[in-house]
């Protein structure tokens, strides 16, 4: 019995034609129902709503745009849903929509709203389906295809098990080969986006890492053979699977993938190695410091060379900050005229990427 996120993309529920593919959904909400009869909590997380729109308005004139793109996912959600509605009722089984957006796991309160409600939709039977709020939010339309939100979700909802479900094997290396075990070194084929989705299998990767990193099992498979999600479910190796990595516990767990820094901080390399041993970052570490935030909030720490490195919640504001970088923890105080902590950010509070 596992806690289940699935993401379906664009173009595994559309036709060549464009129009959706109502006998997929259907066999699809068929193997939700089972894993849910088994005691599992499956939430689905789907794409779909500009093709859902196109087709429910089609004949009519639509530009490339963006405000275009964004209404005919707004005309076309309500499509996508009535249409689960119905299939899932096939099985026995209710829905509920849920839609976000980044912000909503980047701020901390939102973020445990959102946990809360998706808590009480479990509790009373019902199977959550997700999807990006795409008239207030445009990174799904132009980026992401649900992959990074789909990640988000599990790891925000704590849960077991993550399918990523595509229109190929797996991870194919640049013989053609499908990696069964994800490994960053191995050379990756180039593969192409398709018509309606709009992310990739770079995108994918990411959300497979976090995932695991998180201590979720993962795994990106062929989604046309919709009994992958079964054997997965069961423990069968499916595509490429990213294996569940001892998680780091919930609340460093937002700050390493859900929260949205609100600023950074540049170190040395004395500090550099400092918080790859493990510690706090001190004042005497500090180079640079870029945004406004406030004391309380989660910042990106920066290398030498820009890269980050780790994200933790700043004990200072980006001013105070500012006026302590290079010096030492017991000069502090005097320098802000009060009492205060000793680091810039805690090792408690802070996660190292």
């Amino acid at each position: 019995m596992s806690r289940i996120v699935l993401k379906v993309g664009s173009n595994l529920l559309v036709k060549r034609d464009g129009e959706i593919d109502k006998k997929y959904i259907t066999e699809l909400a068929r193997e939700i129902a089972i894993l849910k009869s088994s005691g599992n909590q499956v939430v689905l997380v789907s794409s779909g709503a500009k093709a859902a729109g196109f087709g429910y308005l089609e004949g009519r004139r639509t530009s490339s745009d963006l405000y275009m793109k964004q209404a005919l996912c707004a005309a076309g959600q309500v499509q996508l849903m009535k249409l689960y509605e119905n299939v899932f009722d096939l099985f026995g089984e209710r829905i509920a929509q849920i839609l976000v957006n980044r912000d909503d796991f980047g701020d901390r309160k939102r973020f445990l709203n959102l946990r809360n409600t998706l808590i009480g939709l479990i509790e009373l039977g019902l199977i959550p389906v997700v999807n990006e709020n795409d008239t207030t939010s445009t990174e799904e339309i132009m980026f992401g295809d649900n992959d990074i939100l789909a990640s988000m979700f599990a790891i925000g909802w704590q849960a077991d098990l993550l399918i990523l479900m595509s229109t190929v094997e797996g991870i194919v290396d640049e013989n053609g080969e499908v990696i069964s075990v994800f490994d960053a070194s191995r050379r990756l084929k180039n593969i192409e986006n398709s018509s309606w989705g709009t992310g990739g299998i770079k995108t994918k990767i990411r959300a497979g890492r976090a995932a695991s990193a998180s201590g979720i099992r993962s795994c990106i498979c062929n989604g046309r053979d919709l009994n992958n999600i079964e054997r997965f479910a069961k423990g069968d190796d499916i595509g490429t699977v990213f294996p569940s990595i001892e998680s780091p516990g919930a609340r460093k767990t937002w700050i390493g993938f859900l929260s949205t820094p609100k600023g950074s901080i540049k170190i040395n390399r004395g500090a550099e190695g400092a918080i790859a041993r493990g510690k706090s970052l001190l004042a005497i570490g500090v180079e640079e410091v870029s945004g406004d935030f406030s004391e309380g909030e989660v910042v990106s720490i920066l290398s030498v060379d820009g890269s980050e490195i780790a994200r933790g919640i700043s004990n200072f504001t980006s001013l105070e900050v500012d006026k302590i970088r290079g010096v030492r923890s017991d000069r502090i105080s005097s320098i802000l005229g009060h009492d205060c902590a000793k680091v810039v950010v805690h090792i408690d509070n802070s996660y190292r990427i």
